[in-house]
């Protein structure tokens, strides 16, 4: 690129990066257009997820305005919370870097605001909108999970909110919960016993969808297994935070740890995983030709494209 480095604004915060940047340095958002190179959840999702997902949504609109309602609530309480709990990851961290190559393999639209909270519980969560999520992390998974094993909790998480899980996943937390005062007053109860049936069948098969994403993060089966069983452990233990007690915590929702280490192992051995992981190795390869201008003569080309148009050139 004439050894010379080049960049360009944020279309949404207007903050300088490097053209070869996927994500914005301020906002996180994604600058690298999306190309076939890029995963879709397509390439991880369980069936039964994508079924009923699909008659969750035939059930609308009535789900969706009560999970906008709890899910803004929600948000309001646990931002709050962060702000007087949380340390806020830093970019260039050994997390930090996990979070952002995990977002790079899944091909988020933004990576999650991430923060770290004190609890003696192994745990994570993701909450928020799709369009600006936050992920938060317990300290104790820190300590107890090594670097492949948390990349597999960010690689579960950022599933999530990859897959737009993260409204009904609220919906049905506050279900599994009883919902009692609060729910009623949001407006839980309103909603027929046959779509909250429908309802939490999908909330469990929603975890399979995550397991499979996180195996492609990590691929390793190994190191899934490794995770769920010190989860496992660590599932009765009291956490130190609050929000962390008052939410379904990660690896201890149905299905159960056998069946989904069972399940993850299934895709692990499939054509779908050996595809999807080309795929990834793929887009590895070709990273460096998928920016906007030629790296040879400069000039504005389609991300997607790998010979620019003006000199002919290779961008691999």
């Amino acid at each position: 690129m004439n050894n010379e480095v080049r960049e360009f604004r944020c279309r949404y915060c207007r903050v300088h990066n490097r053209v070869d940047r996927i994500f914005c340095v301020r906002c996180r958002r994604r600058l690298a257009e999306l190309t076939a190179y890029d995963i879709t959840e397509d390439d991880y999702v369980y069936p039964p997820d994508r079924d009923n997902l699909a008659a969750l949504q035939g059930t609308e609109p009535l789900p969706s305005l009560i999970g906008r309602t709890i899910t803004k609530a929600r948000e309001r309480s646990l931002r709050s919370w962060l702000s007087r709990k949380g340390t806020r990851v830093e970019p260039l961290s050994e997390i930090g870097i996990s979070l952002r190559r995990c977002s790079e393999i899944l091909s988020l639209e933004i990576i999650p605001e991430t923060f770290i909270v004190a609890s003696e519980g192994a745990n994570a969560l993701t909450f928020g909108r799709e369009e600006n999520p936050v992920l938060v992390i317990s300290s104790s998974a820190t300590e107890v999970l090594d670097k492949d094993e948390m990349t597999a909790v960010i690689g579960h998480e950022l599933a999530h909110v990859k897959s737009k899980h993260l409204m009904y996943h609220t919906l049905a937390e506050s279900l599994a919960k009883g919902a009692g005062i609060i729910g009623q007053f949001f407006g839980v109860g309103l909603l027929s016993t046959p779509i909250q049936m429908l309802l939490l069948a999908w909330y469990r098969e929603s975890e399979v969808s995550a397991d499979r994403a996180s195996l492609l993060t990590v691929n390793d089966v190994n190191t899934l297994e490794s995770l769920m069983n010190k989860l496992g452990r660590h599932a009765n233990r009291e956490g130190g935070a609050s929000a962390f007690e008052s939410i379904s915590e990660l690896f201890q929702t149905h299905p159960n740890l056998e069946r989904r280490l069972d399940l993850i192992k299934e895709f692990g051995s499939s054509p779908e995983f050996r595809q999807a992981r080309q795929k990834v190795k793929r887009r590895d390869r070709v990273a460096r030709a998928l920016i906007p201008i030629c790296r040879f003569c400069g000039v504005a080309k389609p991300a997607s494209k790998l010979f620019c148009g003006a000199c002919g050139k290779s961008q691999l």
